[in-house]
């Protein structure tokens, strides 16, 4: 169980979409220079219900619905500082290696990269929105 840091909440992940990344990884161990050399968790189209938070969070209370957003920015370059962490060069994606990633029953994530949900659509629907800049989810 993830114990989630003090701007964290803890997921307990409802759905995952399977995106053409992740059966490349299972496929192939590789997606250009990312390279799966350890056991991992592959996935990163993601919603479920939050259910813990860090003492910090303010963005969410226990019992959200949330979709997951893959990208996970540095928060410390100038795009990041300036508001444009979709262009962060040091982004991390989950699922991508050495980050996992959402095939879990919980995942802790930043509060910020948790987005709320009203009760529809599905999570089922939700997890293949990839909810981020430019990115349209699975189809």
């Amino acid at each position: 169980m993830p114990e989630p840091g003090p701007h964290d909440v803890l997921v307990e992940i409802a759905a995952v979409g399977v995106c053409g990344s992740d059966v490349h990884y299972f496929e192939h161990g590789r997606i250009g220079p990312r390279v799966v050399r350890a056991p991992h968790v592959l996935g990163h189209e993601s919603a479920g219900r939050v259910i813990a938070t860090g003492e910090r969070v303010t963005k969410h209370s226990t019992g959200d619905r949330v979709a997951l957003e893959p990208g996970l920015p540095c928060g410390r370059c100038r795009e990041c500082r300036t508001g444009a962490y979709n262009l962060c060069r040091d982004v991390r994606f989950l699922g991508a290696p050495p980050t996992d990633g959402a095939f879990t029953r919980y995942l802790a994530l930043h509060e910020d990269f948790a987005h709320a949900l009203p009760d529809a659509p599905s999570s089922s629907e939700t997890a293949c929105s990839s909810p981020a800049p430019g990115r349209s989810g699975c189809s």
